[in-house]
């Protein structure tokens, strides 16, 4: 189908949603493999490069479909609950349920603790913990694709709208944590509500790319610059030319350089050099299995860290195979369980892993 000029970038969007960007899904197959990977591996230069990025590309992917809506009316905030928000919400207090209901279980814990770390999906953010440690990402999301889609249909202006997202994430650089409130023995606020300062910043930067000529991170010069930026800041960073760690959910800002610098560069330029390696991916064998991985990254990211500590305590050490069977199970049961869904739903709505996130 071809676009005239007269489409709105609306439309293109709406459009763009009945056919599906190959290397969107691959890109998020990627980001998902990292994830696991980050918790599977201890704590060192590996786990800190993966941190740079894994999380702003989901954030960044997230931002892609957004598209203004009429803030005045209540019609439309209705519709943008029920299309982007509610079944995540759904999804989220079911899952951390049954995965906090079998951390209980396993480790015969009692109904103190259990009534504790269920009031936690409540508060959400860094009280999550345990088998619910990643469902913080679900809480700062559904906040900053509200922010964002609420900053787009109050202003056109791209400057004022790049201004409020980048003094966000300016001031996100000037403290180091939360320190006048505290929740469950935890400095920091309800869903993490003071991360979205960063995490509005990559949304936003993924609604700006994708509603502008997105069509040059498919080219080979973008591509081999980001690629080559990517391995030279590797090559400064293990040789200690600069330091930087980087930690979304705990806020946790450290580096060498002027902490802003780091935060919009590094991690951009990483998560596009992955979407351009994900687009040269779909010239490979393997591209259909990474994008049956992306389209179903929301039930690995809620259960890996679950299958992690049942391989941990069956004594799996194995890196790759925990990272293996911590994606794989979760994409066979999605796949069994998806014909019986789809007979009793007439409607998909765009949630974490359809496409609006995607």
């Amino acid at each position: 189908m071809k676009l005239s000029k007269s489409h709105t970038e609306g439309d293109r969007g709406i459009i763009m949603v009945k056919k599906r960007i190959e290397w969107i899904d691959i890109a998020k197959a990627y980001g998902i493999i990292a994830v696991v990977l980050g918790h599977a591996l201890a704590s060192g230069n590996t786990t800190n490069i993966i941190y740079w990025w894994h999380m702003p590309l989901f954030f960044i992917i997230g931002g892609f479909f957004l598209k203004p809506i009429d803030i005045h009316k209540l019609t439309a905030w209705k519709k943008f609950f029920n299309k982007r928000i509610y079944r995540d919400l759904t999804i989220y207090f079911s899952a951390g349920i049954v995965l906090i209901l079998a951390y209980s279980i396993l480790y015969n814990k009692d109904w103190q603790y259990l009534v504790n770390h269920l009031s936690r999906l409540i508060v959400g953010g860094r009280t999550l913990n345990l088998y619910t440690s990643t469902f913080w990402f679900v809480n700062v999301y559904l906040l900053s694709i509200t922010a964002v889609t609420l900053l787009i249909s109050i202003t056109k202006s791209r400057v004022i709208q790049l201004a409020v997202v980048g003094a966000g994430v300016f001031l996100a650089t000037c403290y180091d944590k939360i320190d006048w409130l505290t929740l469950y023995n935890y400095k920091t606020m309800p869903w993490n509500a003071d991360i979205v300062l960063i995490a509005a910043f990559f949304t936003y930067i993924g609604y700006l790319f994708f509603h502008t000529n997105w069509k040059w991170i498919e080219k080979p010069l973008p591509i081999a610059g980001l690629v080559m930026s990517a391995g030279a800041l590797i090559w400064f960073y293990l040789n200690q030319n600069f330091s930087f760690e980087f930690s979304m959910k705990s806020h946790l800002i450290q580096s060498s350089e002027p902490k802003v610098l780091m935060m919009t560069t590094i991690p951009l330029i990483f998560s596009f050099a992955v979407m351009g390696i994900s687009h040269l991916t779909t010239y490979l064998p393997i591209n259909w299995f990474l994008s049956l991985i992306g389209k179903h990254t929301m039930i690995i990211m809620y259960m890996h860290n679950f299958l992690l500590d049942i391989l941990g305590r069956a004594g799996v050490e194995d890196v790759l195979t925990k990272v293996t069977i911590a994606v794989m199970v979760p994409l066979i049961i999605v796949t069994l369980e998806k014909p019986m869904t789809e007979k009793l739903m007439n409607q998909r709505h765009l949630y974490l892993d359809s496409y609006a996130f995607k």
